[in-house]
């Protein structure tokens, strides 16, 4: 990513900032083993937006006095942090808690493994191989940054990126979230309230800093009339809306599936993963970033029918209050806006990154139908019955 200013300002992403790690599988065997003590043999680079994610195999051999004797036979996922959360050493030790805290109350979650330091973190700071990308658009002090180091069980099966989009899926998306959100208001960290994120769907009208980068002229008034509603309609009741500790990205890379014991070809929800954009923010606002994400996986003339099953299951765990239902609309497109607007700006900066854009696919073609449907409307079909979603 090239960069012009390296200004955190609260946390937030800036313009132009570099903050993704520059290190690849290569390096990984000696990370493992300095901060470990464990042995690679094998090393495989995930999915991940602004982190570093690698899915590593290790041997027997073990020189950290706090892991025990067997390892996991599954292998962890060592994760190198983005520059900029990386600096917030209150945020990590959150999303350890809540990783352990979701784990006790039986989610199936990846769990932190302690360093030969017997902590669960590690700041580290990172010397990257150069090359021409890095020479010609990184600046000497992001080559130099600092980036937060774990390592995490490795939770085995497949997420739902990988199956047909169902309306099981879709309607067991609802229950996870509302279930699980229902169970962090035993969660407790006064750290992670004060935590801000471009992510945040209360950073929405902070989108407007990266509209320069959607090329498409009709696609960025798009954006900016969705801006608009936003100031417009959830603005002035934001601090009405019930609060609590959410998931923050529970989008189809971050869902784990398995194939239905009396059907195969049928899936289920297993597993959570990737805690990195978890928040204190407004409940509603989980369900409209799972409605969005279940819908951009569905053909554009089937995504409203995704949307009602998301609520139908989420409506199994919690209700929604008459002030929720009047932003859901603009939440959901919100994030859609914040996932097209945020993919095509990184793109730029990390060309060649292709995960950057999997939203764009079909988000622009979904955000477009959604946002024409008058409000009423959508909201009349999200309004069903529990049985209508589940026959």
């Amino acid at each position: 990513m090239a960069s012009e200013s390296t200004n955190v300002n609260n946390g937030l992403l800036q313009p132009g900032q570099v903050i993704r790690p520059l290190v690849g599988p290569a390096e990984v065997p000696e990370l493992v083993s300095r901060i470990f003590g464990l042995t690679t043999t094998s090393v495989k680079e995930l999915n991940s937006y602004d982190d570093k994610n690698f899915h590593i195999q290790v041997s027997d051999h073990i020189e950290n006095p706090y892991l025990a004797q067997d390892t996991s036979a599954s292998g962890y996922v060592l994760k190198i942090l983005n520059s900029l959360d990386s600096q917030n050493e209150g945020l990590v030790e959150a999303q350890n808690q809540m990783m352990i805290f979701l784990g006790s109350r039986g989610f199936n979650v990846p769990i932190p493994v302690k360093n030969i330091n017997g902590t669960y973190m590690t700041l580290v700071q990172l010397t990257p191989v150069q090359d021409s990308f890095i020479e010609n658009n990184v600046s000497n002090d992001e080559r130099r940054s600092e980036h937060m180091i774990r390592l995490l069980t490795f939770v085995p099966g497949k997420t739902q990126h990988h199956v047909p989009q169902t309306p099981t899926l879709a309607f067991e998306s609802g229950v996870c979230i509302a279930r699980m959100n229902n169970q962090l208001k035993d969660f407790h960290n006064e750290h992670l309230k004060q935590r801000t994120s471009i992510w945040s769907l209360d950073s929405t009208p902070k989108l407007s800093q990266f509209v320069y980068a959607v090329q498409d002229a009709d696609n960025r008034r798009l954006i900016y009339e969705i801006l608009k509603a936003w100031d417009e309609t959830v603005a002035p009741v934001f601090p009405a809306l019930e609060k609590g500790f959410i998931h923050g990205d529970f989008n189809d890379h971050n869902i784990l599936v398995a194939p239905d014991p009396n059907d195969p070809t049928l899936h289920h929800i297993s597993g959570i993963l990737d805690f990195g954009d978890i928040q204190y923010t407004c409940f509603v606002f989980e369900l409209g970033i799972t409605i969005m994400y279940q819908m951009v996986m569905a053909k554009v003339e089937e995504a409203m029918e995704v949307g009602r099953s998301v609520v139908a299951g989420y409506l199994t765990q919690r209700q929604i209050t008459p002030q929720e239902w009047d932003v859901l609309k603009e939440c959901v497109c919100a994030r859609f806006a914040q996932s097209v607007v945020i993919g095509e700006y990184s793109y730029q900066q990390d060309p060649g990154n292709h995960y950057l854009l999997s939203t764009a696919k079909q988000g622009w073609a979904i955000l477009k139908a959604l946002w024409n449907i008058p409000k009423d409307q959508v909201l009349a079909s999200w309004r069903t019955t529990i049985e209508e979603c589940q026959n």
